[in-house]
């Protein structure tokens, strides 16, 4: 019988002892085997008591000082920063945000997770192009239609995305129409240039704008990369991402950006320190080279927010240098809110109670054109999401310059649509501002929401595709299912009320429609309650019943 005892060995593990689990003393143990526990032990002299001075107290010696002390990697602690993980992936996210608005204003109809919005969606033709194998770019259209489209895209997003040389992109596309038969991977820069160009330019989708499309994507893939890579390699990679953001799927767009970021790492461009031998940097101006690796994190890393994956760093994890701006020219002002975007990593733990001082600091920005002033709303949504995923409260006034902010970029999408431009930003900000003022639900915020709702159906009859109806779909949903929550919450105040009225037999609220109406009922009940009696009437009938940002009821 003794042998059948349950013998306790004499040295545990430091997961079982946490746990106050039974340990068999092996490396490892059964118990972590079977829950994944990380088994390990502590030294033997850590835990052997040390010699004590003279009147020194056990709490006051050092072994024991040391002992108390939270271990920076135990459980408790590496489980709590996986939650503050979660919640920032969450919150920069503007899918994980509006599927949790809906799930609380109605779980059983929220819509699914979803990026709504996230661009206009990808315009179809009628009946689609046989799928045979790509065309040079000489076969695809005329020289002068291509410089048309050039002058598209320099007017209207080279200067929010300046990374190339106007008056050297214009010299080669005459010198490769010269060469019909010389293709090479500057194609993929001038397909790129172009395809972007049509989407500017028609509202429609064209043949042309599908063929370039596919004519820079075979550029790309079938260039064999037999060391770093070039820079014109690395531009038409960089159009192709851009193109990508504005039309095609979040995963598609991850993919390439990423890819993006590895071959700009390869190509040592990144790096402003002298080159090594083991990473050579790639010949070209450096003014031109810096914006480039700007833009290229810039498009990884709100993709990586909106999907809640993984951005790309680099070793040295380096932020581009500022850029110098140039008249006409406002890469500057979008590359400006790089750092504050990085520093928004949910992978960067890190102290939540700056965040409004971060919001009023980029509210203060100036930015001058729309596209840019979208760049800016699109990090302060960011940061309201932060916000609210972290409960702080933030001063009446910061609230009135947020609203005024968001009004600012609404008006400035609508702009962008009348003029053809349909950056992401246009319909992606107009369903997360929607969705923002929902969640704040103040008067002052749902008195915004018509013009948002219009702002979204502008976009949607504008670019009738899929995902521009889905979109709109969705925020209809969202309202309606706010409005149906806001009936069942009324009819619970009216029958409480009507409760009252049985008893004292006064005027029932219910059949006023507005506070400016006679008040005498709530006279009345002020003066059957002395408590009530230093109430001020008017203050209360005309205060908004939020006073804080994105509070809400819920």
């Amino acid at each position: 019988m003794e042998s059948l005892k349950r013998k306790r060995s004499h040295l545990a593990c430091q997961p079982c002892r946490e746990r106050k689990r039974k340990c068999d003393g092996r490396n490892p143990c059964i118990t972590c085997t079977e829950w994944g526990y990380d088994c390990h032990y502590e030294p033997p002299s850590s835990r052997r008591k040390a010699p004590q001075a003279p009147g020194q107290s056990a709490a006051n010696s050092p072994a024991i000082a040391q002992s108390l002390q939270p271990d920076a990697h135990t459980p408790k602690t590496v489980e709590s920063e996986n939650c503050g993980l979660v919640r920032h992936l969450e919150a920069n996210s503007g899918a994980a945000f509006v599927r949790k608005l809906g799930l609380r204003i109605d779980p059983m109809n929220a819509p699914r997770l979803n990026l709504f919005a996230w661009n206009i969606g990808a315009r179809q033709l009628s009946s689609p192009i046989a799928t045979a194998s790509a065309l040079s770019i000489v076969e695809i259209t005329s020289l002068e239609h291509m410089k048309s489209l050039a002058q598209v895209y320099f007017d209207k997003v080279d200067p929010c995305y300046g990374f190339i040389d106007r008056y050297l992109f214009f010299d080669r596309l005459d010198l490769r129409w010269k060469s019909p038969l010389s293709p090479n991977v500057y194609d993929s820069v001038l397909a790129g240039v172009a395809a972007i160009g049509c989407l500017f330019s028609q509202r429609n989708v064209t043949i042309s704008e599908l063929h370039l499309v596919r004519s820079a994507l075979s550029c790309l893939d079938t260039y064999h990369l037999s060391g770093p890579p070039s820079i014109d390699l690395l531009t038409g990679w960089t159009l192709r991402t851009i193109y990508l953001r504005m039309t095609d799927s979040p995963h598609s767009t991850w993919i390439a950006s990423s890819t993006l970021m590895h071959l700009v790492e390869a190509s040592g461009l990144h790096s402003e320190s002298p080159s090594s031998v083991l990473l050579p940097a790639v010949q070209c101006d450096p003014y031109l080279g810096r914006r480039l690796v700007g833009v290229a994190r810039h498009l990884n890393t709100w993709t990586s927010f909106d999907l809640g994956l993984s951005l790309v760093s680099f070793q040295k994890n380096e932020l581009p240098l500022p850029i110098l701006p140039k008249p006409g020219d406002y890469t500057a002002e979008v590359l400006g809110l790089l750092p504050v975007s990085v520093s928004l990593d949910p992978g960067r733990l890190k102290d939540e109670t700056d965040l409004t001082s971060t919001l009023s600091k980029i509210l203060e920005g100036t930015h001058s054109q729309p596209p840019s002033v979208l760049a800016q709303c699109n990090l302060v949504l960011c940061i309201l999401r932060r916000i609210h995923t972290e409960n702080i409260d933030i001063p009446p006034s910061l609230v009135e310059q947020v609203l005024g902010f968001l009004k600012k970029g609404l008006g400035c999408a609508r702009t962008l649509v009348m003029d053809c431009s349909p950056w992401h930003q246009v319909p992606n900000l107009s369903f997360q501002i929607l969705c923002v003022l929902l969640v704040m639900d103040t008067r002052s915020s749902l008195a915004v929401l018509p013009e948002a709702m219009q702002t979204l159906s502008l976009v949607a009859s504008t670019y009738d595709t899929e995902t521009m109806r889905e979109a709109y779909g969705a925020a209809c949903l969202l309202v309606l299912l706010h409005q149906q929550r806001r009936k069942y919450d009324v009819a619970i105040f009216t029958e409480t009320l009507n409760i009252h009225q049985q008893n004292q037999q006064f005027t029932s609220p219910a059949q006023y429609n507005s506070p400016t109406q006679d008040s005498s009922w709530l006279e009345a009940l002020v003066a059957d309650f002395p408590g009530l009696q230093r109430v001020d009437l008017d203050q209360f009938l005309n205060m908004d019943m939020t006073n804080h940002l994105l509070g809400g009821s819920g």
